[in-house]
């Protein structure tokens, strides 16, 4: 328990305790919402209040723009591990594939164990395409975890924009310039691109299956 939690007020020892049970349960702390929920109180601007100064006196620390970035600090801060929190973007297209991670564009974060992902500057998740790699285990209930800054080396799975489409494709390039993106089966009859025909949006570093 925090060295200072009898500094707390009632309300502030209540939120820190429906907190620090929450991610007992769960593993990952709570949203203002469910915390709103949890203690009874309707007003989001009066749990923010309240996280505010539980923030002041160093009992928690949080990640801005992240929904769940919520850290308990115990005496020596490692009772917790410290998730990276990942954007899930809602769609790719002409208007916003150069600025994915556009406030507007993000549905939600996902907190990722840091022993899976040092940091999120350059990773998101996406709803996996139809298109491309099914036979390969890429299924429609799956997430794509792509990282939009990794080095492509040839044979490395990637997420492509192409015309109004977002792609799984085998990546290869040619000594001719020219890419070959493979896939098991498409719906384009096509596999060799000129480099401003297509976007290489990122590569694909992880696949997760919703159950």
């Amino acid at each position: 328990m925090l060295e200072t939690y009898t500094s707390l007020t009632a309300k502030q020892k209540k939120v820190y305790s429906v907190i620090e049970t929450y991610i007992n349960e769960n593993g990952i702390p709570p949203t203002v919402r469910e915390i709103g929920e949890l203690v009874g109180e309707k007003t989001p601007g009066a749990v923010q209040g309240i996280l505010n100064r539980l923030e002041q006196k160093g009992a928690i620390k949080r990640q801005l723009g992240a929904a769940r970035s919520i850290q308990l600090i115990s005496s020596d801060d490692q009772m917790y591990a410290k998730p990276v929190f990942v954007p899930e973007i809602k769609k790719i297209s002409k208007r916003n594939v150069d600025d994915l991670f556009n406030i507007y564009n993000i549905e939600k974060y996902h907190p990722l164990s840091p022993d899976i992902l040092s940091d999120n500057d350059s990773h998101f998740l996406f709803d996996c395409p139809s298109d491309g790699l099914e036979e390969s285990g890429f299924g429609h209930d799956d997430m794509i975890l792509v990282n939009t800054k990794a080095e492509l080396k040839s044979g490395d799975i990637v997420l492509v924009f192409f015309e109004t489409h977002s792609l799984l494709r085998y990546y290869y390039p040619e000594n001719d310039g020219t890419l070959t993106l493979k896939a098991d089966s498409s719906i384009f009859d096509k596999e060799s691109f000129k480099p401003d025909e297509v976007q290489i949006v990122g590569k694909v570093v992880g696949r997760y299956t919703r159950v």
